[in-house]
């Protein structure tokens, strides 16, 4: 289904239908920083890591997973997935709200963790169009936004969806739909902190953007008296980070 794309304040609109995406205005800039409340908000969620669970019972126990590579050395933006043994528990819950912003000819963040039904919001925080896109087998769709414009999607299939800019090649981010009840982003210190897990084994998985196609990620099963101990899970050989800086020309259309 199509969604007709609605303009900012001030602007023409886009004249288009946008495929599987609903686009609207977002809010007005603020007038020191020219970025809109929403972009702040995803900046300082961001800033702050992404972790996502489930309520925590009384008797709930914390796990700090760190993941390195081969050579010992700590894994940004890996995400480190946790599914406790016994009855099936719901997706995790996100904290705030779910933000994939551009800003800076950048997606931000790079690896953002979407529990299986939840939403996004795609912000564009720059001066200049985007023409976000994705053609993974979890989620195909594309659709333009201006500046300050924001749409949203749903994300019902479980999967890694990878997202591109059809006007600046070097923009890439990654979705991770996931139906498991705890899931965090690894920080530069390669740790994630899974909180509120019951006292139960835990199956801890781990997986990276720079995989390679086929590598199986890691996986262990934490027994109920092991959850307070720190876990190391370590990923096979890492593809090189292709990440860009900024197009210099800063082009739009």
């Amino acid at each position: 289904m199509g969604f007709a794309g609605s303009a900012g304040p001030g602007r023409a609109p886009l004249g288009m239908t946008l495929m599987g995406m609903n686009v609207t205005a977002g809010p007005g800039r603020d007038a020191t920083t020219g970025r809109g409340a929403l972009a702040r908000l995803a900046v300082a969620f961001i800033s702050g890591g992404l972790a996502l669970g489930t309520a925590a019972p009384a008797d709930a126990a914390d796990l700090t997973v760190t993941v390195v590579d081969g050579a010992g050395h700590p894994v940004a933006d890996a995400v480190v997935t946790a599914t406790p043994d016994g009855p099936a528990l719901p997706p995790a819950a996100p904290t705030a709200p779910l933000i994939m912003d551009q800003l800076d000819e950048t997606f931000v963040p790079y690896v953002l963790v979407v529990p299986r039904g939840g939403t996004v919001t795609f912000r564009n925080s720059d001066l200049t169009r985007h023409h976000v896109y994705s053609y993974s087998e979890a989620a195909k769709f594309e659709f333009v936004l201006s500046p300050e414009q924001i749409g949203q999607r749903k994300f019902d299939q479980t999967g890694v969806v990878a997202l591109g800019c059809n006007i600046h090649d070097h923009m890439i981010a990654h979705l991770y739909v996931t139906a498991a009840p705890f899931a965090a982003v690894t920080g530069k210190d390669g740790k994630a902190r899974l909180g509120g897990l019951p006292a139960a084994a835990v199956t801890v998985a781990a997986w990276q953007p720079r995989l390679k196609p086929g590598a199986t990620p890691p996986q262990q099963t934490v027994p109920a008296a092991a959850l307070g101990a720190p876990l190391t899970l370590t990923l096979p050989p890492l593809l090189p980070d292709t990440r860009q800086g900024a197009d210099p020309e800063r082009g739009g259309y």
